[in-house]
């Protein structure tokens, strides 16, 4: 029991992390949060009656560049455990899902 406990604790704490693996999620994170702001840019600049939604415009930039340096710092260092580049990683998709879900759900501009 107690050897089952130490493998699972030195598996959550290896920071040793393939270099192929880091830069493929790495990568793959970078697509899915531009790929979430540029399409409320583009629903932004393409949809009519959508001016009083700037703010949420230039707040999607500081997301979006938030995001940015956490990944690169992710891409950078290799001394973070296992479960912490993990947690990171959810946070930063489940944190995607809520910024599309809270985006998408606003209404057009009263005229």
């Amino acid at each position: 029991m107690t050897a089952k406990l130490s493998q699972a604790k030195e598996k959550l704490l290896r920071t040793g992390y393939p270099r192929w693996r880091n830069i493929l999620s790495c990568v793959i994170l970078v697509l899915l949060a531009t790929g979430a702001v540029s399409a409320w840019w583009y629903a932004y600049y393409t949809a009519t009656d959508v001016e009083c939604h700037k703010g949420f415009l230039y707040f999607s930039v500081v997301w979006l560049v938030v995001q940015w340096v956490v990944i690169g710092y992710l891409f950078r260092y290799q001394n973070i455990p296992a479960f912490a580049r993990g947690g990171i990683k959810l946070l930063i998709l489940i944190g995607n899902v809520w910024f599309g879900l809270f985006i998408f759900s606003l209404q057009p501009c009263a005229s």
